[in-house]
């Protein structure tokens, strides 16, 4: 026997536009809500493997330093680009092109490509001061004779408006007291937010907020100089 499906029951089987309209708006607003959280979960993660990426260079500093009778590596500040610490820190590392790039740097598959780095190094620690006959006015390249070790910054994350290739290995930061914006050519102070990681030469890695470093840089206060 046949038995015949009110059209009612039938109506009800299936979505109306209306209803359709409804159901897809509903998941537009949900993804809306997701997807902020779900990119800062990502940050996060990748602000994560930052932070690993210079404890493991800090680290290498060290080993090199032991190495080399105390003496941390140099940059091509005025030389070759075989003398930046992008190779000299290799053998101390287990693999230097995955930790010399950090996932949040737009420029990161650029600077893989011609042997730079996502971290630029004080110029400060690394860069000897010198007169026109070469001779050092300024040198903090011994690690062992830095006096504040763990408030002495050896690493920052490159800015954006670095260039590319392995000569940008290194900072201009005695020049930061001309102000915020020549800071903002060397190294990139919000590269996850508001915040960026830096290494410093006792090995230990933190994260810091860019507005006060821009505070203390209007205050006169170049927070790159190792503190004396």
């Amino acid at each position: 026997m046949n038995v015949i499906v009110p059209p009612t029951c039938r109506r009800r089987c299936g979505f109306t536009l209306i209803e359709l309209l409804v159901v897809i708006a509903i998941i537009g607003v949900l993804a809306a809500l997701l997807l902020p959280t779900l990119s800062r979960a990502r940050e996060k993660g990748h602000q994560a493997c930052c932070l690993n990426n210079l404890r493991q260079i800090g680290l290498a500093f060290r080993l090199y330093a032991d190495d080399q009778n105390g003496w941390l590596p140099t940059t091509t500040h005025g030389a070759t680009t075989n003398a930046s610490w992008i190779f000299q820190l290799a053998p101390y590392l287990a693999s230097v092109d995955r930790i010399r790039i950090c996932r949040s740097d737009p420029k990161g598959s650029q600077r893989l490509t011609n042997n730079a780095s996502s971290y630029t190094l004080n110029e400060f620690v690394f860069v000897d001061y010198v007169d026109p006959f070469g001779r050092a006015l300024e040198s903090y390249r011994k690690l062992d004779n830095l006096r504040h070790p763990s408030r002495t910054i050896t690493t920052f994350e490159i800015s954006d408006a670095a260039g590319v290739n392995v000569m940008n290995d290194h900072t201009h930061s005695r020049q930061w007291h001309l102000g915020w914006s020549s800071v903002l050519m060397d190294i990139q102070p919000d590269r996850h937010g508001k915040v960026a990681n830096y290494g410093f030469a006792d090995s230990h890695v933190e994260c810091l907020a860019a507005a006060t470093l821009k505070a203390r840089i209007a205050a006169g206060d170049n927070f790159a100089k190792p503190p004396q």
